[in-house]
């Protein structure tokens, strides 16, 4: 049994702790994201979906927080989880300091055996200029039998307000993940619709990246791409990002919608 989008832990959430850090220095909206997405794998008939619903509240332009609760499925398997992460951030945007914290802890099931998924993140943000900016992260992740550690770098540049890219670097340190990725990701903020490309590649833990619960395997080559478009309107945002995930022959495609609405008189 395939799993799905269990959460990319190695490949899409590379850059998805980044964007944290990013929205302590956005406006400061109080956010309810609903989203769902289908999968599907390429040579198999298993399919899958799931869906998540995330608040995040902004207590100052310098401190956020939130909470929210992921599910998704392939075929018989099933993951839920709940999730908390805050952000702060000090210093104008020549020296902005962010530190980032986000917990992921939940429960599985692959066809009737329990199994149990955790991964904690702690990451840090230093601009050194108003355009560039390092990030570095330490991911701990524990999913069933597949533990281990895993520390990124990334560094982000921005061209203009409307045009900005990030790069990054991780690589295992401890446990059995195996891994090795180079990701990068280019976001473009147009005046009436958004859009987002990026991809990874290198190599990874099967059990991570396509959920094996139960099995170990060893490191192999894995490539992903996605590319979204979005549309921001007054007091909500819309995006749409297709995924696709190639972990040792394993081929699979997802689709993900998602909406957020912008809460609270700051929303005016």
């Amino acid at each position: 049994m395939r799993y799905g989008s269990a959460a990319l832990c190695l490949s899409s959430l590379v850059v998805a702790a980044s964007a944290t850090a990013a929205e302590v220095d956005a406006r400061p909206f109080d956010k309810l994201t609903l989203s769902g997405s289908m999968s599907t794998f390429k040579d198999t008939d298993d399919e899958g979906g799931g869906g998540s619903l995330g608040y995040l509240h902004y207590f100052t332009p310098d401190f956020l927080a939130g909470v929210g609760v992921d599910h998704t499925y392939v075929e018989q398997a099933k993951l839920t989880y709940g999730s908390a992460r805050a952000a702060w951030g000090r210093g104008g945007p020549a020296s902005r300091f962010t530190v980032v914290g986000e917990y992921y802890n939940g429960e599985g099931d692959d066809n009737g055996r329990k199994f149990d998924y955790e991964v904690a993140v702690l990451g840090i943000s230093q601009a050194l200029t108003s355009k560039l900016s390092i990030q570095l992260e330490e991911r701990e992740i524990d999913i069933d039998t597949t533990n281990g550690n895993l520390p990124k770098l990334g560094v982000t540049y921005v061209w203009s307000p409307r045009f900005v890219t990030n790069v990054a670097y991780a690589k295992s340190v401890s446990g059995n993940l195996g891994t090795e990725l180079t990701s990068a990701r280019l976001d473009y903020f147009g005046k009436h619709v958004n859009f987002l490309l990026g991809g990874s590649t290198g190599t990874a833990n099967p059990a991570v990246l396509v959920l094996q619960p139960g099995v170990v395997l060893p490191a192999s080559q894995s490539k992903e791409g996605f590319v979204g478009i979005g549309k921001t309107f007054k007091r909500a945002e819309i995006t749409l990002l297709g995924d696709y995930l190639d972990v040792s022959g394993s081929e699979k495609y997802t689709v993900t919608l998602s909406f957020t609405a912008y809460l609270g008189s700051r929303g005016q």
